[in-house]
Order: structure tokens, then sequence, then C-alpha cells
């Protein structure tokens, strides 16, 4: 009993970081611009004190309500942000990392807000920038601008939004740029449990097993 009791804390203190998951909200909206399937919308990700991980998103696609598309989260050291059709960091593939493709599901409203993805995991290091990149299939990525504003800022406490870029044909220097081009949706977030936290996971670990023996 004594040795449940003791995992139990343990346990108890290394998911308590999990329970200080947070949502940031990016432009709510409507979207009033958009593009076509294997487009991708392009922004920046920026942590303060503390690393962290974006592990879901919604955003607006030009997909028919309820229907289904895919994203695939792309990410880099540094901003991917700028630069025009031939320049900047969106306009080649060197450095950037594809971290997965997800499946997606339109909101209730064609051409709206998605319901929560689940995206492959953002490590957004502490005082550190992380682009970002989007690129969706089956529907095309619906944002909020035109004409040429300046980026727009989203940020807490916790973690700074920066967006954002759309490109036609992302990685190439061909097709179109335009920014800038707001995310509509919202990011959610959790802190990266820090290095004693995992050690207590570990002795977590281990008394179980020595209880079951």
């Amino acid at each position: 009993m004594k040795r449940a009791t003791i995992c139990a804390t343990v346990l108890g203190l290394v998911l308590a970081p999990a329970a200080m998951a947070d949502i940031l909200l990016a432009n709510p909206g409507p979207a009033n611009n958009g593009g076509s399937p294997n487009w991708a919308i392009f922004f920046d990700l920026e942590a303060a004190g503390s690393s962290l991980f974006v592990t879901h998103m919604k955003t607006a696609s030009t997909a028919a309500a309820n229907s289904n598309f895919n994203v695939e989260v792309f990410t880099r050291v540094g901003t991917a942000l700028g630069g025009g059709v031939g320049g900047g960091a969106g306009s080649s593939s060197a450095g950037w990392t594809s971290l997965g493709t997800v499946p997606a599901t339109q909101g209730g409203t064609s051409s709206g807000i998605s319901l929560l993805i689940d995206i492959p995991d953002i490590l957004v290091p502490a005082n550190s920038i992380v682009g970002v990149a989007v690129r969706f299939t089956v529907a095309g990525p619906r944002y909020f601008g035109t004409g040429t504003p300046p980026y727009s800022i989203y940020q807490d406490a916790n973690l700074k939004l920066t967006t954002g870029d759309a490109r036609s044909a992302p990685f190439t220097t061909t097709g179109s740029f335009f920014a800038s081009r707001a995310l509509v949706g919202e990011l959610h977030y959790e802190f990266v449990p820090a290095p004693g936290a995992m050690a207590l996971l570990g002795a977590a670990a281990f008394i179980g097993r020595r209880r079951r023996r």
C-alpha cells in the first residue's frame, strides 16, 4: 500500500505540468481570403520563459461543412516568414522538417474553422523562434487578410504567434506569395516537463514494477 501511495504521488507530480495546458487564440475570423489544395500557411512561434509543445490547432479551410481534409506540419529553426516568392524560408525546403500529415475535419460551416486537430507536437524551446508551415491537401487554407497589411501578433504570457504568409507552391521559388495572411483559429499548448519530472516518472515506473513482482 505504501508503494502504491508513493507511486500515485510521484505520478501526480509528473503529470501536473500536463494539466497546465492552455489555448492561444489567433484571428477569430471569419476568414476573408483563401487558397487551394497544396497551398501552405506560414507563421512563427516564440516561447517565453518555458519550453512548450504545441499539440493541437484549429484552422480555417475551404472544406465543406463536416468534411475531411489533411494537413502536413513542417518546422524549422528561426523565422518562417518573409522574402516574397523567390526568397525567404518558405521558398526552399532547406532547413525544414516534416513532422507528419494528420487528418482534419471541418466544423459545421463550409469554409469556416475546423474542429480541433491533433497535430504532431511542435517543440518550441524557451526564448526561441520556431518557424511553422502547414500544408493543406484535399481542401485549401482559409485565412484573414487582403493586400499587404503588417503581420499580426497574438500572444499570452507563455507563447507568441506571428502570422503569417501564404504560398501556393510552398518550398519553391514559383507560384504566388501573399503577406500578411493571418491564421484563423487557435493553438493548444502545454509545458515541456522539466528533466527532474522525467526522472520522477522513471522512479514511479520502477516502483510500480517492484510492486507487481
